[in-house]
């Protein structure tokens, strides 16, 4: 059988179902890792390991026989270092006393394990814990978890490592988390959170700490504001705020927007919700609809980026770029969900319905809707005026957007914010 007809079979659960995972490389070759995509096990390529081994030991063969053929010329200690084995651990006696500093009495290490768990200290951490963190974002993937969560909670576990905690030791990170001093409480009850989740995935649990998490009204820009960020950014950039601005979208259900679920007769678009939410149908406006039909159609998505991690990495550079060029620090204040933020507090202003707003943002409960609006008074806004005597032309104003104030000399006035 050829090598590559070889079936690469897992060695913890013996599955076929095994995905390549990259190469890591040595100072002598290349091997191949896998995944296995029943049980989330990284291993390497077992032939290659096999090729690897037996050519470290020709290597140390052919350097033992040259020592050995000049011994006369060398010192003992260089002739002991190319000619003795190394002391590995089945030539180490079971039997010999180990170092212990903080148990007395230990003689071996099955007896010192044994001590440090009635004393009550916790194991050690396993030195595969990096393929801990692959199998625990495999489990929530078969969880049905958002790929964002899944990367933030694996993000969140590998920033533990660094900072030097034990992620089979409760209490060492409610130590680390504690210590984090730039750490907001928001962002340390989600650090509990992800902690949470890959104790659960072990079957394992823990005294969650307690945070109070303030409630914070988020930032809301003015529409000038919004339209110079607009106006600067990148054409396909541009045309992604636009939608956030006028749909009031999540980013996630604006960047899995398909062709196919744009109306550019109907200058309308249909919404598919995330976060278990109300799909719906938005209305576009006619500069929408023309940003829309100039961005190039290379693939079935109307957005091109690669994931929402790039876009957003994308959106961060021109908007840093644009405010420093304005002058104007509040524009690095707008993020993606600002724009829904935005869109909901103009609409209830306008109508003062929260069932509307309600139905615009998808909820599916009013509670939620009370988070995106806001009670703001406008009083910069410079109004158009209109008046009329007979009903159709109130009846044309109406439709024209205008709202009505009050009625004077038999005359109704009307206005419209410009």
């Amino acid at each position: 059988m050829a090598r590559a007809e070889l079936i690469i079979r897992c060695p913890q659960c013996g599955s076929e179902k095994t995905w390549r995972d990259g190469i890591r490389y040595s100072g002598f070759g290349q091997v191949q890792r896998y995944i296995c995509r029943r049980c989330g096990y990284r291993f390497s390529d077992p032939e290659a390991l096999r090729e690897i081994q037996a050519k470290v030991q020709g290597i140390y063969k052919g350097a033992r026989d040259s020592a050995e053929s000049k011994s006369s010329g060398m010192s003992e200690h260089v002739q002991r270092i190319l000619t003795k084995s190394l002391k590995s651990s089945p030539n180490i006696p079971s039997t010999r006393q180990i170092c212990v500093t903080k148990i007395k009495g230990a003689k071996n290490l099955a007896a010192a394990e044994n001590q440090t768990q009635a004393a009550g200290i916790a194991p050690q951490q396993p030195t595969d814990v990096k393929g801990k963190i692959i199998e625990f974002m495999w489990k929530l993937k078969r969880e049905a978890y958002a790929e964002a969560t899944i990367t933030g909670y694996a993000y969140i576990l590998e920033t533990l490592l660094k900072r030097g905690a034990n992620l089979y030791d409760p209490e060492n990170i409610k130590d680390i988390i504690a210590k984090q001093d730039t750490w907001s409480p928001a962002r340390k009850n989600q650090v509990a959170k992800a902690y949470t989740a890959f104790l659960k995935m072990h079957g394992l649990k823990w005294s969650m700490p307690k945070y109070k998490v303030a409630q914070k009204l988020p930032f809301i820009p003015t529409e000038e504001e919004i339209d110079q960020l607009i106006a600067g950014c990148s054409p396909q950039m541009s045309t992604f705020l636009q939608l956030l601005k006028e749909t009031a979208a999540r980013c996630g259900e604006a960047f899995i927007l398909k062709w196919t679920d744009i109306d550019l007769v109907t200058n309308t678009v249909r919404i598919t919700p995330e976060k278990s939410s109300n799909p719906r149908v938005c209305k576009l406006s006619n500069k929408l609809a023309g940003m829309l039909a100039n961005l190039p159609k290379k693939s079935m998505t109307v957005f091109g980026y690669k994931s929402k991690f790039y876009m957003r990495k994308t959106f961060l550079k021109q908007r840093k770029r644009l405010a420093y060029k304005l002058g104007n620090p509040r524009l690095l204040q707008i993020h993606f969900h600002t724009l829904r933020h935005w869109k909901a507090t103009m609409e209830y202003y306008k109508t003062k319905d929260i069932l509307h707003v309600m139905q615009l943002l998808g909820h599916k409960n009013i509670k939620n809707t009370l988070i995106y609006t806001q009670l703001i008074t406008f009083q910069d806004d410079d109004y158009i005026c209109k008046t009329a005597k007979t009903l159709t032309e109130a009846t044309q104003l109406i439709e024209a957007g205008f709202e009505y104030i009050t009625e004077m000399d038999n005359i109704k006035l009307f206005r419209k914010r410009k």
